[in-house]
C-alpha cells in the first residue's frame, strides 16, 4: 500500500523577542502550517537562567521564556539547536531551552547532554513516512561543542588558511585566497550520522550552521561538506548562520540550500546594535537603519521558505516561497508581481545561477530543478576563485 504524500516545510534562523510573540510569524504561519513536518533553526536561548560568558560580543541571544509562543503558535515540530550562540549564557540556559522545547513536544536536533545525543538523528514519522534530521555547527567558540561528558552542540570544526595568490617572496603582502578545510574526524562523524539516519528513515535532511555571516558568497568548505553529505545519503542539505540568502545548488539530483537567511530575527536591545555593528565594521557593511529591532544589514530582510513534497517515500518536488521582513520585523510571504517579490526572487535566482542552478518560476514560488543547467562542480568553482568573497564590495556600498 502506497504511503500518502507528506510535505516538509523548512525555514531559516529564528529569534523572537517581543511583547506578543504570537504575532511575529503570523503572516507566514499559514504557509508553514501547510507542512506535515515543520522545521527551523533556533538562534537563541529561550530562558531566564544562566550567566553570560565573558567572551561574547553580542549578549542579546537570550530571550524571555514567553517567546517560545512564537514557535508553538506557528506549529514547528522539529528545531535545529546546533547554533553558535546557544551557550552564550552557559549550560543552564542551554539545557533549560531544550527542556522547554521538549515540554512543547518539539523535537530538538544537533544539541544534547552528550556528544552522542547531539549527533544522533531525530526521526519524525508522518503518514507512514519517516524523515530523519541531523544537524552540525561549524561556528564554534571553544567549549561550545558537546563531549562524552559535557553537554553542547554537535561540532563540525573547520580550519582556515590564507594562500597567497602571487609569489610572496617576490612581492610580500600579496592578496590571499581564504582556504577552509573541515576537520577530518568531525567530517567522518557527520557522514556516519547521515548514514545512520539513512538506515532509519525514508528521507534524510542534513543541516549545517556554517559559512560567513552577512555574505552571499560561499566559504570553500561549504560545497565540500554539502556534496559529501549527499554522497553519504542525505536527500536535502539545509544551511543556516549567514543571516542572508546564499545559492541553491544541486548535486546528484538533490538540493543544497547553502543559507536560507533569517526568517524572523529580533534583538531590540541597544547592546545588540553595538555588538552586530562591531562585526559589520570588519566588512564595511552598514547596519539597517529603518528597523532597529533587527540589527542586521538591510539585505538580511530577504529570505525564503522551502517546501519539500515527499511522494512514495521519496522527495518528488522542492520549491521555494520568497519572503521579506516588513517594517514591523514580521516575515511576510510576497505576492507575485510586487517589487519585493522580484527583489527576493531575483536575488536567489542570481545567486543560484552562479553555481549552475536555474530556478523555474511557478506563480508565487519557484521550483528547484533536479539537474543543473550548467553541470559545474561548485567545489571546483569556489576553489578556483581568485577573490574569496566577491559580493563583499557590493554589500559594503549598498545604499541605505
Amino acid at each position: 500500500m502506497a504511503s500518502k504524500e507528506v510535505q516538509l516545510v523548512v525555514t531559516g534562523d529564528i529569534q523572537p523577542n517581543r511583547d506578543n510573540p504570537e504575532t511575529l510569524l503570523e503572516l507566514v504561519a499559514p504557509t508553514i502550517r501547510e507542512g506535515d513536518i515543520r522545521f527551523c533553526q533556533l538562534e537563541c536561548t529561550i530562558s531566564d537562567k544562566g550567566t553570560l560568558r565573558t567572551d561574547v560580543r553580542n549578549p542579546a541571544h537570550r530571550v524571555p521564556p514567553k517567546n517560545i509562543r512564537a514557535i508553538t503558535a506557528t506549529g514547528y515540530n522539529v528545531i535545529s539547536y546546533a547554533g553558535n550562540n546557544n551557550l552564550d549564557y552557559g549550560l543552564e540556559a542551554f539545557l533549560d531551552t531544550i527542556d522547554r522545547l521538549h515540554k512543547e513536544n518539539i523535537e530538538v536536533v544537533g544539541a544534547g547532554r552528550t556528544l552522542t545525543e547531539a549527533r544522533a538523528p531525530v526521526v519524525v514519522e508522518k503518514e507512514g513516512v519517516r524523515v530523519a534530521f541531523v544537524s552540525f555547527c561549524s561556528i564554534l567558540r571553544d567549549g561550545f561543542e558537546a563531549t562524552d561528558s559535557r553537554p553542547g552542540i554537535s561540532p563540525l570544526r573547520v580550519s582556515t588558511f590564507y594562500e597567497p595568490l602571487e609569489n610572496i617572496y617576490e612581492q610580500p603582502g600579496t592578496p590571499a585566497r581564504t582556504v577552509t578545510i573541515p576537520n577530518q574526524d568531525d567530517l567522518e562523524a557527520v557522514l556516519a550520522a547521515i548514514q545512520s539516519a539513512r538506515e532509519q528513515a525514508d528521507v534524510v535532511v542534513a543541516c549545517f550552521h556554517w559559512g560567513v555571516h552577512f555574505l552571499h558568497d560561499l566559504a570553500m568548505y561549504q560545497p565540500v561538506v554539502g556534496y559529501a553529505a549527499i554522497d553519504a545519503g542525505a536527500d536535502l542539505v539545509i544551511g543556516t548562520h549567514p543571516h542572508c540568502l546564499q545559492a541553491i545548488d544541486v548535486y546528484k539530483g538533490k538540493p543544497i540550500f547553502y543559507s536560507l537567511g533569517n526568517l524572523a530575527f529580533e534583538q531590540p536591545e541597544a547592546i545588540a546594535q553595538k555588538g552586530v555593528g562591531e562585526y559589520l565594521s570588519f566588512y564595511g557593511i552598514p547596519l539597517e537603519k529603518d528597523l532597529p529591532q533587527h540589527p542586521h544589514p538591510s539585505h538580511c530582510r530577504k529570505t525564503i521558505i522551502v517546501k519539500c513534497q515527499i511522494h512514495d517515500k521519496k522527495v518528488s518536488q522542492v520549491s521555494i516561497v520568497p519572503v521579506y521582513f516588513n517594517d514591523d520585523a514580521q516575515a511576510e510571504v510576497l505576492a507575485p508581481g510586487t517589487e519585493r517579490f522580484e527583489d527576493v526572487m531575483g536575488l536567489i535566482e542570481r545567486l543560484s545561477l552562479s553555481v549552475g542552478t536555474r530556478l523555474q518560476r511557478n506563480g508565487a514560488c519557484a521550483l528547484v530543478p533536479s539537474e543543473k543547467e550548467d553541470p559545474i562542480d561548485t567545489r571546483v568553482l569556489i576553489r578556483r576563485r581568485k577573490i574569496s568573497y566577491p559580493s563583499l564590495s557590493e554589500l559594503a556600498t549598498e545604499p541605505q
